[in-house]
């Protein structure tokens, strides 16, 4: 029995519904992350576990025990906001000790409890500080520490960090997976930021309009997209439209050139439509050997430096294709309208399904 279930939950406000058919199994201590647009559900369902929401229908269970009519209050589930939330008029170790207070803990325990805390996101210094004090980093920290020092069955994070510069919110993601990981608590974290999710999770939920699309490990959402929303919303990729010219064979054309898939396509007719997804870096150019593979002739249409990546965008015939390299002081990128070939290997080619 995993330790947090979601068991067929759907939730309708008047005539939308925000979530649907959504089923997840979660292990103690697993840090799953739900990815996706805005609007596409993820933060609805995680109120849900918060209690914040109701499902229309569906259950929640969490260590065996039913909570989807339980209060939120009642609930031990600690709740990190994007807003931090912060009470302006306490200290920052009165704003950790909080929901120790609530909860009827004894002086002595809510003392050591928030030193611990404190301790743990190494703020011992701010302890009489107000929040206003506080930098945003320094804010949410604090945040953080109040959700987990009440020691919650599950952590959840709505969208904690989208309010931060980059330096600073990539710092504080690797801080937060270490506390997690240290404290072995079941996390919840909701993200729109792809990047984010591949780099903190155990395992991400992607979603599109308040349904699953795909759940799997970083790698496997970002190597194998299942769904031409995942492979085009995760990942920089180029999603290319082909027809099927051997099934058995893995053949297919794009742009009326021929290449060959590393899967066979099963029961697709010869002259299907089909999408082809390809990673960018998995694409080199102007390769002379056959063992490289798949070969696509086309004409350089722009040149992007990305710092360290140049992004190079090649025309076929009706569609571009990306291909990236490493910046490095002795790279010549290609000219605009120079002709270029290519090379990839059938294996870096994924025909995805369409929604």
């Amino acid at each position: 029995m995993s330790f947090l279930e979601l068991t067929d939950i759907h939730k309708e406000f008047a005539a939308f519904t925000a979530v649907e058919d959504f089923n997840l199994n979660v292990e103690k201590g697993e840090f799953v992350s739900f990815l996706g647009p805005s609007g596409c559900g993820k933060t609805t369902t995680l109120r849900m576990i918060a209690g914040f929401e109701k499902p229309s229908s569906g259950h929640i269970n969490i260590d065996g025990k039913d909570i989807t009519n339980v209060p939120a209050n009642k609930r031990n589930i600690g709740m990190v906001f994007q807003s931090y939330a912060l009470f302006p008029n306490l200290s920052v170790a009165n704003n950790i000790g909080f929901g120790l207070k609530v909860k009827g803990e004894s002086g002595s325990v809510i003392k050591q409890r928030v030193g611990e805390m404190l301790e743990l996101i190494r703020m011992a210094e701010f302890a009489n500080r107000y929040p206003f004090q506080l930098s945003g980093g320094q804010q949410q920290r604090v945040a953080l520490a109040r959700a987990i020092a009440i020691r919650p069955q599950v952590l959840l994070m709505d969208e904690p960090l989208s309010a931060l510069d980059a330096k600073i919110r990539i710092a504080l993601r690797q801080e937060i997976r270490a506390i997690q990981r240290q404290l072995g608590i079941t996390t919840i974290y909701v993200t729109h930021d792809q990047e984010e999710a591949l780099s903190i999770s155990d395992r991400i939920v992607v979603m599109s309009r308040g349904r699953m699309e795909q759940v799997g490990t970083p790698l496997d959402i970002y190597n194998t997209p299942e769904t031409r929303f995942v492979a085009s919303f995760v990942g920089t990729l180029n999603l290319l439209d082909a027809k099927v010219v051997d099934a058995r064979g893995g053949r297919i054309k794009i742009d009326e050139q021929e290449i060959e898939v590393g899967q066979q396509l099963q029961g697709a007719q010869v002259g299907k439509a089909v999408s082809v997804a390809i990673r960018p870096e998995a694409i080199t150019i102007n390769g002379k050997t056959p063992s490289l593979g798949n070969h696509l002739n086309g004409a350089v249409d722009d040149v992007s430096f990305l710092g360290s990546v140049v992004r190079v965008r090649v025309r076929l015939e009706t569609q571009h294709v990306n291909f990236d390299s490493f910046n490095n002081p002795n790279l010549v990128p290609p000219a605009i309208g120079q002709a270029v070939s290519l090379n990839f290997m059938p294996e870096a080619c994924m025909v995805v399904r369409d929604e």
